[in-house]
């Protein structure tokens, strides 16, 4: 088994990815900066790194550059942890040198899959590959150059091309087909062909999934025509004309047998894409569920209200995925919410809401979460009209607000996973903030009755 470094400034992360690695027979060592990662290479010797790409003084992808610019771990794969997997965070990662990425939060189906075929433990092609013949373009490092791509999968291609480029390296193939049209999709070198034809073998990251349909539509080899002419030749002329009736009758019953097992199959073809759906769903959601079980594990074990506020943003950034946020606590015997922090906000003033007042202050007022209809995708700029809207209530009192203004992967619009998600953070964060402020409010008391006492012992 493998022994796996995991990169990530944030404490709580790295016990979630390691959490990920039980039971997989892996080892995991943790890093919670660049600079100790690269320090750990050469004292434990890890098979492969999970790297996240935002941390402070070194990040993820300068990280990346300085691990292939040594000559004795330039072959170290790696896996980049990004936040929302936008182009250019993406070709961030394959420049400095990554060999593939996933988002946060991380599917562990998706992630232990990346890394057994990165380590080189799955055995066999699982896509299959079928023979083609067409132009493209790939470019490395600036250079373009017409390439002919001679085998196709849905995850991979082989390539010739007069250069035969470096296994590991980073490249974008650009191509059409009829199911996609014009196409740019990042890939790596994970093979090289010296025979004829020489060319390379790259595996796609991320491909669309058009690129499978349009596989899946191509004929697989028939017999060769002259092989068949040959073999009519030899049949005597009575022989042939009783062979044709046979066949005429056997061709109708076969088109008819045809019609009806196409008609199955398109109903077959249909439930399964239902069970797959259904599938993917409850797969989302037993994975965001695991994720906030770990993530609500380590917000309920502080007590201190800067280092639970530092948790619920985490959480919000990279479970919910929301970009820009902001929470709004109610002021101890107030009517009105203030700012208690969030992201996307910084240098502005935010302006506090009173109860009733705006879509804020109707949730603070009812208790009840707002969520926008309709697309998302473009997000919201105006502090008093999130697309979402969570109170954050305790005994039946709403304590705060949950307000999200973007989030980093566009949607069209939210699903019934979304709302168990938002909802079941906002019970999480209400319940440790209220903790947080139970613990200072006793604190200051003992601290108080601590004073009184040491007075009382100077008498």
């Amino acid at each position: 088994m493998a022994k796996v470094l995991l990169v990530d400034d944030v404490e709580l992360f790295l016990e979630l990815e390691q959490s990920y690695f039980e039971g997989t027979g892996h080892e995991t060592l943790k890093a919670t900066s660049g600079a100790l990662a690269l320090e750990l290479l050469d004292k434990e010797q890890p098979d492969i790194m999970l790297l996240d790409l935002y941390m402070p003084e070194m990040n993820g992808a300068e990280v990346c550059s300085q691990v292939r610019s040594n000559a004795d771990w330039q072959h170290l794969p790696v896996i980049m942890v990004t936040s929302a997997g936008k182009e250019e965070e993406i070709r961030r990662c394959l420049e400095a040198g990554c060999d593939d990425y996933v988002t946060k939060p991380v599917n562990r189906k998706e992630l232990l899959e990346k890394i057994n075929r990165l380590l080189g433990e799955v055995k066999y092609r699982t896509e299959p590959r079928l023979p083609v013949s067409f132009t493209a373009s790939l470019t490395v490092n600036g250079q373009q150059e017409k390439c002919q791509v001679l085998d196709l999968s849905s995850t991979g291609a082989f390539i010739q091309t007069e250069n035969l480029i470096e296994v590991g390296t980073s490249l974008l193939l650009s191509m059409e087909l009829p199911t996609c049209g014009a196409l740019e999709i990042a890939a790596r070198v994970r093979r090289i062909e010296v025979g004829q034809p020489a060319g390379i073998g790259v595996y796609f990251v991320r491909p669309p999934a058009c690129i499978g349909e349009y596989v899946s539509s191509l004929p697989t080899e028939s017999p060769k025509e002259k092989e068949v002419q040959e073999e009519l030749e030899d049949l005597p002329l009575d022989t042939l004309r009783e062979e044709v009736l046979q066949l005429r009758r056997f061709q109708s019953n076969a088109d008819d047998e045809l019609q009806r097992m196409n008609r199955r199959v398109i109903e077959l073809e249909q439930e399964n894409r239902e069970f797959a759906e259904k599938l993917v769903h409850v797969e989302d959601v037993n994975n965001n569920l695991a994720n906030l079980y770990i993530a609500s594990s380590r917000l309920h074990s502080v007590l201190q209200r800067s280092q639970v506020s530092e948790i619920i943003k985490e959480i919000i950034i990279n479970f919910i995925g929301a970009e820009k946020f902001a929470i709004l606590l109610q002021k101890e015997g107030g009517e009105q919410y203030e700012y208690e922090g969030g992201e996307g906000f910084e240098g502005e003033v935010f302006p506090k809401v009173k109860t009733g007042e705006g879509r804020i202050g109707k949730v603070a007022a009812e208790g009840e979460s707002y969520f926008a209809e309709g697309s998302v995708c473009e997000g919201s700029d105006d502090p008093l009209n999130p697309l979402v809207a969570i109170p954050l209530n305790i005994h039946g009192k709403t304590t705060g607000v949950l307000a999200v203004y973007r989030l980093f992967i566009q949607k069209e619009e939210f699903e019934s996973i979304d709302y168990q998600l938002f909802s079941m953070l906002a019970e999480h964060a209400a319940t440790a903030l209220f903790s947080a402020s139970l613990y200072e409010v006793s604190e200051r008391k003992r601290e108080t009755y601590k004073g009184f006492m040491d007075l009382l012992l100077q008498q």
